[in-house]
């Protein structure tokens, strides 16, 4: 008479390492990815009184991997990061903590030093602001901690470095430079030197 209960038990375990091998093999927060060699320029409108068929908010988090960061309207997605506002006649970055119904999960923090000079986040999530606006100024560089990506079952935050080029108005527009690091977790900020 065969044993079941040993063929039910050496069953299990292969279905245990099958699902471990392809959770494993699908979860890329362990692969190294090339930096960008090259800023990205992007732009964004003003959240509160810009058109609302226009970009307002950025997402970092599409950075990771072979991605690159994009902008987003915030009325169509809340996979966003940081937005772009103009409160009380001052532009400023609103991170997601600012939002009532939305976690603080991302934060920014403004540097001193040129943007080149800016080779590495801060370690310290305590340094990010993730719930006031941080007032925006032309020619400053401000560094990004994006929220957790939440394609992943594993925490991967993004980091990236922005400087501010020019504040333009009606509408109020923003426009910037951003490199960011498209591993998980990974702070360095730097571009990658083509060989």
């Amino acid at each position: 008479m065969p044993n079941f209960k040993m063929s039910v038990d050496r069953r299990a375990a292969v279905l245990v390492l099958t699902l471990l091998a392809v959770v494993s093999c699908g979860d890329d927060t362990t692969s190294s990815f090339p930096r960008p060699s090259e800023p990205l320029d992007l732009s964004l409108y003003d959240l509160v009184d810009g058109p609302i068929d226009r970009a307002s908010a950025l997402s970092v988090v599409a950075g990771r991997g072979t991605g690159f960061p994009r902008t987003v309207r915030v009325d169509q997605t809340e996979q966003w990061d940081i937005a772009f506002g103009v409160l009380d006649g001052d532009a400023v970055w609103l991170p997601r903590g600012f939002f009532e119904g939305l976690e603080p999960s991302s934060g920014i923090l403004a540097v001193p030093g040129d943007f080149e000079d800016a080779g590495q986040a801060p370690e310290n999530k305590d340094l990010y602001e993730i719930r006031e606006p941080v007032p925006m100024t032309v020619g400053e560089t401000y560094i990004i901690r994006s929220r957790n990506d939440p394609t992943l079952s594993l925490p991967c935050r993004i980091f990236a470095k922005v400087v501010v080029q020019g504040i333009q108005q009606d509408p109020a527009r923003m426009d910037f430079r951003i490199v960011w690091n498209p591993n998980c977790d990974d702070r360095e900020l730097t571009l990658e030197q083509a060989l």
